[in-house]
Order: structure tokens, then sequence, then C-alpha cells
């Protein structure tokens, strides 16, 4: 057996493997955000599944049912025994993204994922809104929820840019990078107030579980961060690509997510003369303007 043949019957088995699960999940039946047993068993099914579509079965059987079932009764879903049920939706419908869609189901689905990531992804606010808002007040970012939702459509669009880059498309691209812009902002205030608090902790250190959570906020606006340069380039670019900040991390992604900003400067600087020509994307608020207040802190 040649090893193309081998892939496919792996393929084929692990599809089997994942039909199971689909069956098991009951797909079939209406999604009830207010039945604890339907959601843990959606739950339940779905990370089961997850191994199977990475090793190259199609998620989208369930992936259409999150865009169709779940997401429309996303405000519906709450904290269940300690978990955020609505977090952990946006986190499966992120890991399935990548795996086995079609172009119809891309289609389908990429508007309403985009909808929702609008609501987490405010507009900058105007002059007389700034003036009226209190200054001790600062705006509330759920890093973790943009970075589930941003993923699966930086997934999406690049397999649909036309959603970006279609001439009829010139008013919703402006509109986004506004968006971006200003969360990309936040993200980088909060980065640099993670990388100055793990500042020379190595070690047990960062085994703390202070320290660990601090690490995953800092992957997850990392990882925010590197789409929205991505999404920043013109055409909007779909090279990036990242570990989900729940997925273990490798010790290189450690080491990289505690770069200091300096580091991380000399690094961009060094990216740039590798690639002569391009001005890379910065985020950051040029010196006469004034700083965005700092988000608040997150629990990832």
């Amino acid at each position: 057996m040649t090893i193309l043949s081998s892939l496919k019957v792996m393929a084929s088995a692990h599809q089997e493997l994942a039909d199971i699960v689909m069956e098991q999940a009951e797909l079939n039946q209406a999604f009830q955000p207010s039945d604890g047993d339907v959601i843990d068993r959606f739950l339940s099914c779905a990370r089961q599944a997850i191994p199977y579509f990475v090793k190259g079965a199609s998620a989208q059987t369930f992936f259409t049912y999150i865009v169709e079932s779940v997401l429309p009764k996303l405000k519906e879903l709450a904290v269940s025994d300690g978990e955020d049920v609505k977090l952990e939706m946006l986190k499966l419908c992120a890991e399935m993204s990548p795996h086995g869609l079609t172009d119809e189901n891309v289609k389908a689905a990429i508007e309403p994922i985009y909808n929702i990531l609008l609501e987490y992804m405010p507009l900058p606010p105007g002059e007389e809104e700034e003036k009226s808002t209190d200054e001790t007040s600062e705006p509330k970012f759920q890093f973790s929820y943009v970075e589930c939702l941003i993923f699966a459509f930086h997934q999406l669009a690049k397999k649909n840019p036309e959603f970006l880059t279609d001439a009829g498309a010139a008013e919703r691209l402006k509109d986004f990078r506004l968006r971006l812009q200003y969360f990309a902002q936040g993200c980088q205030v909060y980065i640099k107030q993670l990388r100055l608090s793990l500042q020379g902790k190595t070690g047990p250190a960062l085994q703390e579980e202070e320290n660990k959570i601090k690490i995953v906020a800092l992957r997850t606006t990392s990882n925010i961060n590197a789409v929205i340069k991505d999404l920043f380039h013109n055409p909007p670019s779909f090279k990036s690509s990242i570990t989900l900040s729940w997925k273990p991390p490798t010790k290189t992604q450690i080491s990289t997510a505690l770069t200091s900003p300096k580091e991380e400067k000399n690094t961009l600087v060094d990216e740039t003369r590798k690639r002569a020509g391009i001005t890379p994307i910065m985020f950051d608020l040029p010196p006469e303007t004034k700083s965005p207040k700092r988000p608040s802190r997150h629990r990832p």
C-alpha cells in the first residue's frame, strides 16, 4: 500500500469516528440554550470530535450546527458550574474553522461570525463621547472572545477574501480597520502591562497560578495582535499561523510571548530589512495623539 493510500484510509477512519461522535451529539435536534444536559452533551461530543478533525475528518456538520443553531442564541448562554459556556462554544467554533469546510460552508458562516466579532470590537469613541466618559472608566475588551472570533474569521476569510476585498466591501473594510486599530491599541497596552509583570520571572515562578494566567492572557492578546496585523495589510493577508491560547504551547511560543517590547521592536526592524520596501504595520498612537484608556484586565 502506498503512503498516499494509507493516508486516505486513515482519513476515512477518522471521518467514521467523527461521524459516530456526531450521532451522539444529536445535531438533528434544535439547540436549547437553557437545557444544561443539551449543552453538556454538545460540548462533550464536540471536544471528542476535535482530534479527528485535526487528523483529516471534516468538521463541516459540527461547524454548521454551531453557526446556524448555537451562535444565534449565544447571548442566552451563561456561566454554568463556573464554566463560561459562551466562551467554550466560541473556542469550538475557532478550533473547527480550519478543518474540511466547503466553499458553501465558508460563505454561509463568514458574515454571521463577522457580525458577532464586531459586537466585541467597538469603534473608537468620538471626541464628544470621550469627553462625556468618566476619566476613571476604562473600555472593557473581551480578549478571550475576540481571540476565538477573529481566528475563525481569519480562517474563513482566507478561503473567501472577497468578503473584504470586493468593490462593494470598501465601506465594510474601512469600518473594520477602524475597529481593528482601536482594539490593537488596547491589546498593546495590555501586552506591555503583562510583560512588565512577568519580567525577570523564570522556572518555578512562571508555574505559579497567577503567572500561568498572565501567560495565557499574553498569548491571547499576542494572537489577536498577529491576526490584526495580517488583516491590516492591503489587501488583507492570511499568512499568520498561531496556536490558540488554550492549546498547549511550545517552549519557543512561551519565550516569544515573553519577549520585551524593546526586543520585539528590534525583531520588527530586522524583519523589515529582510522585506525591503515594505513598511511594517504599527498600531501605536503617534506621540501627539492621546493614548487610549487602558483596557480592563480580564481572566482568559
